[in-house]
């Protein structure tokens, strides 16, 4: 059951729309970075955490979300027609809620919601996402890629032949994990593959991130066991897994911004159980 997180009217809580309270929870250093939006770039500052980009609050303005400050809960409350978010000054967290619900909801974030020099910084793929955009990282060009459903992705558009390819075993590696699953237990695992690849522990393209093999103590440790058992050469992919591949990438995530899947029939791994649990779907648990 939910904490009482949220009481204020919408109209009572968004006010100092136009100015964030001057205080400041942590001195860390800025830098600059260039988000692709529709293709288009656009330049803001950003800071990092766990390898995470903080960007202003206030930068979504940009794609027509309200933004604005409520002193009582200190947080920076981000608002679209379909969803409405706050991110708390110096929390892990962020409470949310969707349209015409009454009742808030948390998510537990790898990163803190930042004040710095009366601006509220947080998390941007993750708050592209929540807010319905598709998020995808480009590694040539090294920056996020932010869809607002406006027009499509640069990456899978121009990279041509890498990108096709790319993208073939992302059909594949899909296909060859959740064959057998729901619609949506396909989505979640492509999502989490994809949240892989915007994660500073994993390689940051679709391929590495497949076929990536750690050894230890001379032992070979595959990430997706279709590959160590080759079966991702033989699948075949549907239709419907290339439609929830598609839906990934686009910014769907029933996994709730997991980077892990496992069946807990067929794993005794530690490590992965370890890992603090999103949600279940079908015969997949997946974790962050």
């Amino acid at each position: 059951m939910l904490k009482k997180y949220w009481t204020l009217p919408l109209t009572l809580v968004l006010v100092a729309i136009l100015a964030w309270p001057a205080h400041s929870a942590s001195a860390q250093t800025l830098g600059g970075a260039t988000v692709y939006v529709n293709g288009q770039p656009a330049s803001t500052t950003v800071i990092i955490q766990n390898g995470y980009q903080l960007v202003p609050a206030s930068w979504f303005r940009g794609l027509n979300v309200s933004v604005g400050w409520s002193e009582q809960y200190r947080s920076a409350v981000l608002t679209t027609s379909s969803i409405q978010i706050g991110f708390p000054a110096g929390e892990r967290h962020s409470d949310y809620r969707s349209a015409g619900k009454t009742a808030w909801q948390r998510d537990d974030l790898d990163t803190r919601t930042t004040l710095i020099g009366g601006t509220a910084y947080v998390p941007l793929a993750y708050t592209a996402r929540k807010l319905g955009f598709g998020v995808q990282y480009d590694s040539r060009k090294g920056a996020a890629l932010i869809s607002t459903g406006e027009g499509g992705f640069v990456a899978m558009s121009q990279q041509k032949q890498s990108s096709d390819e790319e993208l073939l075993w992302l059909y594949r590696i899909t296909e060859a994990e959740a064959g057998s699953e729901s619609y949506a237990g396909k989505v979640a695992v492509a999502a989490s593959i994809l949240n892989r690849i915007a994660h500073s522990e994993w390689p940051n393209t679709i391929i590495d991130t497949i076929f990536q093999v750690d050894y230890y103590n001379g032992k070979a440790y595959y990430q997706y066991s279709p590959v160590l058992d080759k079966r991702i050469y033989s699948v075949s992919p549907s239709q419907e897994t290339k439609r929830a591949v598609q839906e990934a990438l686009n910014g769907s995530d029933p996994g709730l911004g997991a980077i892990v899947f496992y069946n807990p029939k067929k794993t005794d791994n530690a490590w992965v159980r370890s890992r603090p649990v999103t949600v279940k779907i079908g015969n997949h648990v997946f974790a962050k």
